[in-house]
């Protein structure tokens, strides 16, 4: 089932990318929805981060708060979404430390620093399947309202 995004939640997650990372690191959003309506996503999530040339690392204590945040608000992660320096692809890090291990996950990584043009020229998508490996998919498919 293809993700659905929200109005303009697409380009929030360039913008979103872009200041954070500011041409230099990577950064993380992940993107959410309400638990009663799958496949829709309707937010971006912004999580505190240490964010390095190549590579991201989550804080702890907000890994912590944010699954109450979940459980009170009724939304559920559905993908994450980072970027590279150059071109995308998922790495052993992203292959090891998804923020979900749940089959269906996905993990949407992004060229350049998401410097280039909104859309999805470029990127890299893959889905956690039930025996915990990855699979790759065709992000102009799997993902709507690009």
């Amino acid at each position: 089932m293809p993700l659905k995004l929200a109005g303009g939640l697409f380009r929030e997650t360039f913008s979103t990318l872009r200041e954070c990372g500011a041409g230099q690191d990577e950064c993380v959003v992940y993107w959410a929805g309400p638990v009663d309506r799958p496949g829709r996503v309707d937010r971006v999530i912004h999580p505190v981060h240490l964010g390095r040339p190549g590579y991201y690392e989550i804080a702890a204590e907000w890994l912590n708060e944010i699954w109450f945040t979940l459980n009170s608000e009724r939304i559920e992660i559905r993908a994450q979404v980072h970027t590279h320096r150059g071109l995308a692809f998922h790495s052993q890090l992203d292959d090891d430390f998804p923020f979900l291990q749940t089959a269906g996950f996905l993990s949407l990584v992004l060229p350049r620093f998401a410097l280039g043009p909104v859309g999805l020229d470029g990127a890299y998508l893959v889905e956690l399947t039930a025996t915990g490996g990855w699979h790759e998919l065709d992000p102009l498919s799997a993902i709507e309202g690009v």
